[in-house]
């Protein structure tokens, strides 16, 4: 650090001047004219004497002085150095810690996550399980409505079996009173089992979401596009859904189609603002623009990330990629 001249240049420069005019004094009265007397020139040196030791003694208090003030000085310098040490060392010591903190706080979202597909895995078979009972109950009391036919019309069958012992019919009314009872006992459906129409949603939101996850992993992006954009039609108001709507922005994203990235990105900002994928949204819309080369609307993004969520990860990523932008 290039350092300023201080009170020490000025000090030595007054004093030297001041020795100066007392030398030139002293030569002008000892190359004086005659007149004067050597008791004079006795006296006058005699003031000399007495003047340059009075400011020999002003420039020891001034040295004095300045020799406290640079102690002072550099003393202070130590301690703002030594606080700011300190400083550094517990910014890096909370740093470390929020950065432990928003470790646990990722892995606790992705168990939360998890147990979400669980419930709305409980949650839809829940409510298979609750129709197809009320589907078995209707189809015991068509059983009982059919058995309690069949024992009214049996006595009028016998009476007019015993009065008619043919039958041109290939087929007696009390055989297709029985192949009906067959009939509807075989179209019981048991629990666990899908009914026709059920065959195309037989997939729990869970088992849907991890087959277009698969996808996207892979690199399939269409097939995963096609699972996502399924998903979003069947199971639109379970907990994935915010997800799900994210992920169909990461995988136009991996197709290169940045314009329809960022649409689905905004969606999940718009539709699911609680969502924790919101400032991973944000943050992959910044990207998206950047890609496009849009700089304006990229920093915009990328600034919102970093002034909502500035300990997130997302915030972290942000200021990096803000940084390669300038």
């Amino acid at each position: 650090m290039r350092k300023t001249a201080g009170p020490t240049w000025w000090v030595y420069k007054e004093i030297k001047l001041k020795r100066f005019w007392v030398v030139l004094l002293s030569l002008v009265i000892l190359t004086g004219s005659p007149s004067f007397t050597k008791s004079a020139t006795s006296a006058n040196a005699v003031d000399l004497q007495n003047a340059v030791e009075k400011e020999a003694a002003q420039m020891a208090e001034v040295q004095l002085r300045l020799q406290v003030i640079e102690s002072f000085i550099k003393e202070r310098s130590t301690t703002v150095q030594g606080s700011q040490s300190d400083l550094e060392a517990k910014l890096g010591q909370l740093a470390t810690e929020l950065q432990a903190i928003q470790a646990k706080m990722d892995k606790n979202d992705h168990l939360l996550t998890d147990l979400t597909h669980r419930l709305d895995d409980l949650a839809l078979r829940s409510k298979e399980l609750t129709g197809r009972l009320d589907m078995l109950d209707g189809q015991i009391a068509s059983l009982e409505k059919s058995a309690d036919q069949g024992d009214r019309i049996a006595p009028v069958l016998k009476k007019a079996a015993t009065a008619a012992p043919y039958l041109p019919s290939s087929e007696s009314s009390e055989t297709k009173l029985s192949g009906e009872a067959v009939s509807s006992e075989r179209n019981i459906v048991l629990p666990g089992r899908p009914i026709e129409s059920d065959r195309v949603t037989a997939l729990y939101p869970s088992e849907a979401y991890s087959l277009a996850y698969n996808d996207y992993l892979k690199g399939n992006y269409d097939l995963a596009l096609t699972g996502f954009q399924d998903f979003l039609i069947r199971y639109k108001t379970t907990r994935l859904a915010a997800d799900v709507q994210y992920w169909i922005g990461e995988s136009f994203y991996g197709k290169k189609d940045y314009i329809k990235a960022i649409d689905a990105f905004e969606k999940v900002i718009r539709d699911y603002p609680t969502s924790e994928k919101v400032p991973r949204a944000l943050l992959k819309s910044g990207y998206a623009w950047s890609e496009i080369g849009d700089k304006a609307k990229a920093e915009l993004c990328l600034k919102k990330v970093v002034e909502v969520y500035p300990f997130s990860n997302e915030g972290t990523l942000a200021r990096n990629k803000l940084a390669e932008l300038k």
